[in-house]
Formats: C-alpha cells, structure tokens, sequence
C-alpha cells in the first residue's frame, strides 16, 4: 500500500541528483586530504549559484566540513593506501549503495577516473537509470609524480576519462601536457576526443585574508606534499648551503624529516589554525621542477597575503600571469630568495600584485564557469510523452507524493525498464516538484 504523504512545500526541490565518487588519499587526516578540500568548495561554491542539486558523497568516514544541507554521506570501505585505492573496486558495495529500487541519479561526478568505466557498467547494465557522466582528475600517474617504482594506472585514468561527458583538470598545462603521454598509448581517434574530453577546471580559495599580516621577519613556508616532484630534497640542500653564510631566516615546513637548525615541523590539522598561521609567513617556495599542476599549498598561501616564489614554468604563469616573483632554475632561485631575505621591496610589490587579483581566485569564481557554465546538465535527454509516461505521470498527481520504488511497483517495471528518461521529462512537468526522496504535486 502506498504512503500517504502530508506535502510539505517548504521542502527542499533538488531538480538534479549527483552520485559523486571519491579519490581519498589522506584518510588517517580525511579533512586535510585534498579532494574533501575541493568537494566542500565545490559544493558551497554551486549553492551559492543554484539551489537544485543534491549530493550524494561516497566516502571512506564521516566527514565533518561536508555536513552542508545537500548532501548525504554514505560510507564505503576503500584500502588506504593510494595505489590499492585506486586499483580496489567492490563492485557488490557499489551497487548496494547506488540502491537502485530508491533512488535516482542524474549525474555521476567521478573524481577517480580509474574506476569510472566499472562505475558506468555498473550504472548501464545493472540499474535503470541512465546518469550522465563528468568527472575531475586530481592525479594522472606520469613518470613526473609516479610514487610507484614498477607499475602504475595511467592506463586506467585515460579508459575511465573516456567515459565521461567532461573531466576536468587542474590547467591547460596539465591538459597538454597528459594529451601528450596519451600520444604513447592511444590513436589520433581517441586524442582527438581527450581534447574535447579533458577540460581546465580552475581550482580556487575558499577565503581571503589581505588583513592582520604581522610576518615573522625571514620566515619561510614549505606546505607541499613529501614527494620527489615537490622539490624537496634539492630545495633543503640549498637551504643547507645558505645557513652557511646567513643564520638569519627560520623554515616552517609541513614535512615531518627536516631536523635541521632553522626548521620547524608544523601540523595544524584545523584548517582555521593553519590559514591562521600562514599568515604570519613572511614567503612561500614553490619548488616544483619536471611536474605541478596547479598546488593547493600555494593558494592556501596566497590566499592570507603570502607571496611566494615559484618557477616560471609548468602551470604558473598560466595561473598567475605577471606576476612578480617568477624564477628560472635552481640557481635563479637561489639567488632571488637570498635577495628577498635581504630587501622587503619585491615580497611587499608581490603582495601589492596579490591584492586585487586574488578576487578572480574565489570558487564561486571559479566553479561558475565549469562544465560549460553546467549546461552541461542540458545534456540530460527526456523520452517523448507515451502512454506509459502519461500513466506514472497521473499516478503521482493521484497520489500526491510518491517515491521511485511506489511508481516502480504501480508500473511493475523491474531494472529492464530505464528510469532516467522518464524523470528527465517529468522535471519538465509544471507542477511536479523533485525532493531528495519523492515525486510530489503541487497545485
């Protein structure tokens, strides 16, 4: 027997559902990891732009800076560390979660593009719902950042790009530069549609602070990754060389094996406490050689005041343009962070530049322009009026409120009969109002 419903309008209408797949790489620290960061932004980002979406997050633990109003959580085991993460699918988890018989999904938002063709089986053959793919890669495995000696899954990104609608990537730097190792492996027929595939997402700051900057004199801030292609190693060495000749400035740094001298290891797991902190920084390093795609470490900066030096290659004069504190090469670099420890002259002119470009950065900013300023959500297709459409259509005026699994039952349709185009043509229906769990009416 079906429910009855007392209809609230006051409840939330989400016109789109988005199943949205994780790629966690930090779930010992799961609020620092990189992807929670982005998803959080993101979301609160679109809320401010519209108000009909509704998330489903799949996740390895409860998330506390994802607890926003639409959006579900829903737990699911993954192996922690990052290659058997990506190479771990669970395919009978999945579709329990997805729960077919009761929900729906428009639109599945994959951020790990190596389990993407398994999500879209999944979808297509096992569901009878229909979602349009689009996606976001935070790592493609290259030999520029592989951390894997032997084996990696660049192979898998590239099959699980292809299905998606749209993915996005960091910069057009990126873009070029993983259309270039694809050349290695795949014909001009699956180039050509990466490029049309693959698209720059530019990523941004969740919050501003020009104000209060009281910088301990000569302090430096290393807050990237402890891997080979953040250029940590050489970075140390030629700190190492200039303690030799000035004892006169301190690093802070995110990495936990410094132990030297002028060092300190920080971790300020409350994102509050370390935008805080880095506000008291008098410059950043940025010293990436051979790979970089946009860092998130650099924006965490620049978005208190912290000017930073960073190579005039890869992503960063896409990203910042003129700006002032370019360098070139290991000895370039040398040099002009020894001048910027000497003369406040450049690091004030940088921060001067940061002040009013620094806008251009917010995620709202940012995300508004993604997936075709989301019209790529026009791409959802209806079927044409039938009569079985007429039915399902009278059922839920009838019953005022229903659920999926209610009008699934009246129609006695099992997962043969697909969903989606019905819904995509009854979100065209004046008077039927999409809620997270009902298809309501409202006179």
């Amino acid at each position: 027997m079906a429910r009855n419903y007392f209809i609230d309008e006051d409840k939330p209408e989400y016109k789109y559902k988005f199943f949205v797949y994780p790629n966690i790489t930090k779930q010992g620290e799961i609020e620092k990891d990189s992807y929670v960061a982005v998803m959080a932004n993101v979301i609160r980002a679109l809320n401010k732009i519209r108000n009909d979406i509704h998330f489903t997050l799949v996740l390895p633990a409860y998330v506390e800076s994802l607890k926003l109003p639409n959006v579900e959580q829903v737990i699911y085991d993954m192996p922690t560390h990052p290659n058997k993460m990506r190479t771990h699918f669970d395919s009978d988890k999945i579709i329990n979660i997805i729960d077919s018989q009761n929900n729906d999904y428009d639109v599945v938002y994959s951020h790990l593009p190596e389990h993407t063709l398994q999500l879209s089986n999944l979808f297509v053959n096992h569901t009878d719902m229909n979602p349009l793919f689009i996606g976001y890669c935070h790592w493609y495995e290259i030999k520029e950042n592989e951390n894997y000696s032997k084996k990696n899954m660049f192979l898998s990104n590239i099959i699980g790009t292809l299905e998606m609608e749209e993915c996005g990537v960091n910069s057009i730097w990126l873009k070029e530069l993983i259309i270039d190792r694809s050349k290695e492996c795949f014909s001009k027929t699956v180039i050509d549609r990466l490029e049309k595939i693959i698209q720059p997402h530019y990523l941004g700051i969740d919050l501003i602070n020009l104000n209060y900057r009281r910088p301990e004199k000569n302090s430096i801030i290393f807050n990237h990754r402890d891997d080979d292609y953040t250029g940590w190693n050489w970075f140390i060495e030629m700190l190492d060389d200039l303690w030799k000749v000035r004892q006169d400035f301190h690093l802070y740094t995110t990495q936990t094996d410094a132990r030297r001298p002028y060092s300190t290891s920080i971790s300020l797991p409350i994102r509050e406490e370390y935008l805080k902190f880095l506000r008291n920084i008098y410059i950043g390093v940025g010293c990436f050689e051979d790979y970089s795609a946009w860092s998130v470490a650099t924006t965490d900066g620049l978005s208190q005041g912290v000017p930073y030096l960073l190579p005039n290659k890869l992503c960063y004069p896409e990203m910042l343009g003129n700006y002032p504190l370019f360098y070139d090469g290991r000895e370039d670099f040398k040099s002009k962070l020894n001048n910027l420890l000497d003369s406040k002259v450049e690091v004030e002119r940088a921060a001067e530049w940061l002040k009013p470009h620094l806008y251009d950065f917010l995620w709202e900013n940012r995300v508004a322009h993604w997936f075709n300023d989301w019209k790529v959500l026009d791409e959802l297709r209806p079927v044409g009026r039938s009569d079985g459409y007429e039915r399902v259509l009278k059922f839920i005026k009838q019953k005022r409120s229903v659920t999926k699994a209610e009008i699934k039952k009246y129609m006695n349709w099992g997962t043969g009969i697909g969903f989606s185009k019905y819904r995509n043509l009854l979100r065209l229906e004046n008077g039927i109002k999409f809620t997270k769990d009902t298809y309501d009416f409202i006179d």
